[in-house]
């Protein structure tokens, strides 16, 4: 029959479709049903999906340090079985999905990768994706939240498609990240520096995030001082000297340029003293804060005031919430990446400050995190920096294929370098002693003999 020939249907069978038609959704996100079925969702059908610990990759230290889990396998596969241990245990989720760009390599559906002009490539995105984040939505606490990286390809699709799952009423934020130093990729008619990352949470009334906490003189969470610099904007310049209560801390001697000795007047019976004490001085010269100026023969110090420390100052202060815009740059997670494994599959891997971010948005240092796209390991690193920086009790939990030994070659060599410490090409990095265990996700026949052991499932032989 061709399509749309309804003439040899039945009575019965036109009625049926009326009524699938006046059932149908008449708004939200559709796509088209799946014309060749995913393999590793049929497989769950007559199989058990087992974890099988590979034991001569276990790390251990410490009963008193987090055990961390490696899963090499389908995340698909990885998710129902964490479905039967994790269910409702997970506080945070971060993931970097293919971004279905149509590009060479990039998004792999049923062994094979879809391209730019496969007539499904949406389709195929979207229904690889529900089915993954209708797993992940039920590993999530109550309190918990989940963080999708995504570009321009796929951000209204996914949108729309997390508010199906999630409910549109737990939107929490979308976040433009630059990704880029420089001007982008040029998209046709604009450069694009920047892509975005999508948070959902799992009960928007029970989720409270953290406010944010910042160190405007050192700055070591943002790096004012290099990250930032192109980002003032305009500033005007402020008199150093401070005519006001007088404080023998910032009377001070500064030297001008050239050898000249200035003073704030407080030595001269004067009520000045300088704003700044001398190590904020130091570091005001250092990152081109400091502005001096000579003026008929007389030097004069000013401090560049820019909107953007304002800015920081009154958010630290008042402990405003984390803002929507931020910069975390490839190039950053590329350099992190490089210094730990010499590898050449990933390209833009996310840095671990984007992941950090995501972590600091909680206030308990015992959260567990679960990346189920975890690729080249970066989710897994900040988890460790984290706790190394606090001594906390965070775990992760990651989940990646092995495809093109990712899995063995890089995940796994990069998280276990960095639990046992390492030497990278730039510096010796101390162990961050915690444990590790990697399993690799498999099916079994149905068999009377698979049991739940360890708060795992195991497979019997």
């Amino acid at each position: 029959m061709a399509d749309n020939d309804y003439s040899n249907l039945s009575k019965e069978q036109l009625l049926e479709m009326i009524h699938h038609l006046d059932r149908s959704r008449k708004y939200g996100l559709v796509w088209e049903e799946e014309k060749e079925p995913e393999k590793v969702v049929a497989e769950i059908q007559d199989k058990i999906p087992v974890l099988q610990e590979i034991q001569d990759r276990e790390i251990f230290n410490s009963v008193d340090q987090p055990t961390h889990m490696l899963i090499e396998g389908d995340n698909f596969h990885s998710l129902t079985v964490l479905n039967q241990t994790h269910q409702g245990k997970i506080d945070l989720i971060y993931i970097d999905p293919p971004y279905n760009t149509g590009k060479e390599n990039e998004f792999l559906y049923n062994d094979r990768y879809v391209d730019i002009n496969d007539g499904y490539r949406h389709s195929k995105w979207l229904s690889f994706m529900w089915k993954r984040l209708n797993l992940a939505k039920s590993l999530l606490k109550n309190t918990g939240a989940i963080f999708i990286s995504i570009d321009d390809n796929e951000i209204a699709q996914l949108k729309l498609l997390c508010q199906e799952i999630f409910g549109e009423e737990n939107f929490v934020a979308q976040f433009v990240r630059k990704n880029k130093a420089g001007s982008g990729h040029d998209s046709g008619q604009v450069a694009v520096e920047f892509d975005y990352m999508l948070c959902f949470a799992k009960d928007k009334a029970e989720l409270k995030f953290a406010k944010e906490k910042l160190d405007v003189e050192s700055d070591k969470k943002y790096r004012l001082s290099d990250a930032h610099v192109e980002f003032r904007g305009k500033y005007y310049l402020r008199d150093l000297d401070y005519r006001g209560s007088y404080s023998e801390s910032m009377d001070y001697v500064i030297t001008a340029p050239d050898g000249t000795v200035m003073f704030s007047g407080g030595k001269f019976g004067k009520p000045n003293t300088w704003r700044w004490n001398q190590d904020k001085l130091k570091w005001g010269i250092e990152n081109d804060f400091i502005v001096f100026k000579k003026t008929n023969k007389q030097w004069k110090v000013y401090i560049k005031q820019y909107q953007f420390v304002d800015n920081l100052n009154r958010r630290r202060e008042r402990q405003l919430p984390y803002r929507a815009l931020i910069q975390f740059l490839n190039s950053e997670g590329s350099q992190e990446l490089n210094e730990v494994v010499a590898q050449s599959i990933f390209k833009f891997p996310k840095p671990i400050g984007l992941i950090r971010f995501c972590i600091d948005l909680f206030e308990s240092k015992e959260i567990t995190v679960l990346d189920f796209f975890a690729g080249s390991g970066t989710t897994g690193h900040a988890v460790l920096k984290a706790n190394e920086a606090d001594n906390g009790k965070r775990q992760f939990i990651l989940c990646t294929n092995n495809e093109n030994n990712i899995c063995e070659e890089v995940t796994y060599t990069r998280v276990s370098k960095v639990i046992q410490g390492y030497q990278g090409p730039k510096k010796l990095h101390p162990p961050i002693a915690q444990n590790l265990k990697y399993f690799k996700a498999a099916f079994e026949e149905k068999d009377p003999k698979t049991e739940k052991k360890d708060n795992l499932i195991f497979s019997s032989k």
